[in-house]
């Protein structure tokens, strides 16, 4: 009896799941890419904000972020610290600032009317224009914002402390999907934002 030679069969299914693969992850690097780092000095910092806790006082998140800046001081001349009151009604941009202020003499340049992301990039260009900018957030938020930051700015670079908590990792994978969905409605023709 003669035997099957099934090392050299094509097994269709597999191919299809990896070439299946290999798009998802080329689209997935297109719309999120790897994060910039810094090389030189920026005229300005964007420091993203995240939401106080539900009686006014820092989250973890603010904190380390507000750290991140100081600690990146001298990478860029003038902070803009974004964020309004989104999750309670303190204002992110303006808790977070007034850490800033007590602990460094960083420029402080504020916007707090945005809710979201896209928002503080939105409204922090309308602030400053088109010039090169360093984005200071976590590591997760990061390659997010990057991808965000270049429908605003035309030189952008990021610097990030290291987040992994379980209910970051979950929330941003959610917030990654719902971005590379709306980016995909775009290009198809759907809405702007």
């Amino acid at each position: 009896m003669r035997r099957k030679n099934t090392s050299r069969r094509s097994h269709p299914v597999l191919t299809w799941l990896l070439g299946l693969t290999a798009l998802a992850a080329g689209l997935y690097l297109w719309l999120l890419p790897p994060v910039k780092k810094p090389r030189k000095q920026y005229p300005f910092a964007i420091l993203l904000g995240c939401p106080c806790r539900k009686d006014g006082s820092m989250s973890r998140s603010q904190v380390e972020r507000c750290r991140l800046a100081m600690a990146a001081w001298s990478s860029y001349r003038i902070l803009v610290i974004t964020g309004g009151a989104v999750k309670n009604k303190w204002p992110e941009a303006q808790t977070m600032a007034a850490y800033i202020r007590t602990r460094c003499p960083i420029p402080v340049v504020i916007e707090d009317k945005s809710r979201t992301t896209w928002e503080n990039l939105k409204n922090t260009r309308e602030i400053i224009g088109d010039v090169p900018v360093l984005l200071l957030t976590s590591s997760l938020h990061a390659p997010r914002a990057q991808a965000m930051a270049r429908h605003f700015f035309s030189d952008v670079a990021v610097q990030t402390y290291r987040e992994n908590r379980l209910k970051h990792v979950l929330r941003e994978l959610v917030s990654r999907k719902i971005y590379m969905v709306m980016e995909l409605k775009k290009l198809a023709g759907g809405s702007a934002e």
